[in-house]
């Protein structure tokens, strides 16, 4: 058995090692040995954190995005209100995207490996998802939102934005995509949730031109 480890430094340190393999060589090349190697742990200690290497994609996946929460950016803003804060995550977060496109670029054609894609599909959902349906909820109060189901259009979002539109995903010529925005914007726009302005078309074409 493994010694036990109450701070949980290893297990971190597996997440932080694994984060700077997929910098370097992407998802398909990081080896759960390669991992345990370069710590010098035992396979044993690993699987005392996770139990497959699944587990630590999703791990992973949750690590950069809670690194880089655009969500909690948007709600320490002051003066905005809830559509405005959701505007500026969406813009913070195509603008990290867009600033890191080497590891970004790693991270996303991952997703076409089925495991990867169905880790990425539970993180949006249980991670990233509980933040958008509190700016939801938000916007129903302040009336700059009006939503009747904020919990399943969180979701709905979400998953349109990190999945439907993500051009490694779904590789379609740049034209087809500039509809797919446009009609995102309308169906936003449709359930009483206008986040997609100008400048936020203008970034997912240029998120589309940077991995296409």
């Amino acid at each position: 058995m493994p010694r036990h480890d109450p701070s949980e430094k290893t297990k971190s340190d597996i997440i932080q090692t694994t984060v700077r393999f997929v910098r370097e060589k992407g998802w398909e090349n990081v080896k759960v040995e390669d991992v345990v190697k370069e710590l010098g742990v035992t396979r044993g200690a690993f699987y005392h954190y996770f139990k497959s290497r699944e587990e630590l994609i999703s791990a992973v996946t949750d690590h950069i995005f809670l690194e880089h929460n655009p969500f909690v950016l948007a709600m320490n803003k002051k003066g905005l209100n809830a559509l405005e804060k959701f505007r500026f995550a969406m813009k913070a977060n195509l603008t990290f995207n867009l600033e890191n496109a080497e590891f970004t670029n790693a991270v996303i054609w991952s997703m076409t490996n089925p495991a990867v894609f169905r880790s990425e599909f539970y993180s949006q959902v249980n991670t990233v998802s509980p933040y958008a349906e509190r700016l939801l909820i938000e916007g129903n109060e302040d009336g700059s939102i009006s939503v009747d189901y904020p919990k399943q259009t969180a979701q709905v979002l979400i998953m349109l934005s990190s999945m439907w539109i993500n051009p490694a995903i779904f590789q379609v010529p740049y034209q087809e995509f500039c509809d797919k925005v446009s009609f995102a914007k309308y169906l936003c726009e449709s359930i009483g949730v206008p986040i997609i302005d100008d400048e936020i078309e203008d970034l997912l074409t240029q998120f589309h031109k940077s991995f296409s």
